[in-house]
C-alpha cells in the first residue's frame, strides 16, 4: 500500500491524473450544455464545474500531496484583495483595448441599455465561468505541469489547452484558438504573480464582464446582454470581427505586453519554477 501511495505521489503520475480528471470534468460540463433538456443555466453548470474542480484539487493537493490550501494557492483566506488585484489588471487590459478601438474609430457607442437584473445575472455568471476555468486550467493543470516541466513550459501547454477548449465556440478558427491560447498564457502570468488562483479569477472575470455585458462585444464568439449598444467596424485582423476583440491583433499585443510585465514581477518575486533540466544543471555546477 505504501508503494502504491508513493507511486501516486510522483509528479508525472499526478499530472496524468490531473489531465484525466480534468477531461472528465470538461465532458460532464459539455453534456450539461449540449445534451440536457432543459439546459441548465450558465451559473448552475459552471458552479457545478467549479465544485468538481475543487474536489480534484482536494484529492491531488490535500489527499496525495498533503499540502494546505494556502500552499495549493486556493485558500479563501485573503482571496478578496487578490481578486481585486486581478480585476484591476483585467479592467486596465480591456479598457485599453476598447479605448484604442474607439480612438481608431472602430468602436462607437450608440445607446445605453440598462437592465439591472440582466447586468447582475451576467456579473454572477461570468464570475462562475472564471472560477471554473481558472480552478481547472491554472490551479489544477498549470500547477501539475509546473511541477513536472517548470513554469515556462507550463504556461505554453496550459495556454494551448485553454485555447483548444474554445475551439467549439461560434465562429472559432485556428487563429482564434491561437489568440485565446495567448490570452490563457496571460492569465497564467497573473496566477504566477502571487502563485494564487484568485488573481487569475479576478482578471478573467473582469475581462469577460467588461468585454460583453459592458462594452457590448462578443465574448469568444458568444453574444451576451450588453449595457452599451455599440457598433464595431474596422479590419477583422485588428478587431477580431464577429468573434470579438479577443481574436484581434490589438488584444494580442495588449495581452502580450501585460503578460510580459506580470512575468517580470513574478520573476522578481522568484515565483517561476525552472525546468527540471535547468535545476539539475544548477545543482551539478560547482560553487564559488
Amino acid at each position: 500500500m505504501e508503494k502504491f501511495t508513493h507511486f501516486l505521489r510522483l509528479p508525472a503520475v499526478q499530472l496524468v491524473l490531473a489531465i484525466v480528471l480534468s477531461l472528465a470534468i470538461l465532458v460532464t460540463i459539455a453534456v450539461m450544455d449540449l445534451a440536457l433538456d432543459p439546459r441548465p443555466s450558465l451559473i448552475l453548470s459552471r458552479a457545478i464545474g467549479a465544485l468538481l474542480a475543487f474536489g480534484v484539487l482536494l484529492l491531488l493537493g490535500r489527499g496525495l500531496q498533503r499540502k494546505t490550501l494556502e500552499e495549493i494557492g486556493v485558500s479563501p483566506r485573503g482571496a478578496s484583495p487578490l481578486i481585486v488585484l486581478g480585476v484591476l489588471i483585467g479592467a486596465v487590459m480591456m479598457g485599453t483595448i476598447a479605448g484604442l478601438m474607439g480612438l481608431a474609430g472602430w468602436y462607437k457607442v450608440a445607446s445605453l441599455n440598462f437592465d439591472a437584473l440582466a447586468l447582475g445575472r451576467a456579473l454572477i455568471a461570468f464570475f462562475f465561468v472564471a472560477l471554473f476555468e481558472e480552478l481547472l486550467f491554472r490551479a489544477i493543470l498549470f500547477r501539475q505541469l509546473d511541477n513536472v516541466f517548470g513554469s515556462w513550459i507550463a504556461l505554453a501547454i496550459s495556454g494551448a489547452l485553454f485555447g483548444a477548449m474554445h475551439f467549439a465556440n461560434p465562429g472559432a478558427t485556428l487563429w482564434t484558438t491561437l489568440a485565446l491560447a495567448v490570452f490563457g498564457m496571460g492569465i497564467g502570468a497573473a496566477y504566477l504573480l502571487a502563485r494564487n488562483v484568485w488573481v487569475a479569477v479576478g482578471l478573467h472575470w473582469a475581462w469577460n464582464f467588461l468585454l460583453g455585458p459592458i462594452f457590448g462585444f462578443a465574448v469568444s464568439g458568444n453574444a451576451t446582454y450588453a449595457l452599451l449598444t455599440a457598433t464595431s467596424a474596422g479590419p477583422d485582423l485588428w478587431t477580431g470581427g464577429a468573434f470579438g476583440p479577443e481574436a484581434g491583433l490589438l488584444a494580442l499585443i495588449v495581452t502580450t505586453l501585460a503578460s510580459a510585465a506580470m512575468l517580470w514581477v513574478a520573476s522578481r518575486r522568484k515565483h517561476l519554477s525552472p525546468s527540471p533540466r535547468a535545476s539539475a544543471a544548477q545543482r551539478s555546477s560547482p560553487g564559488f
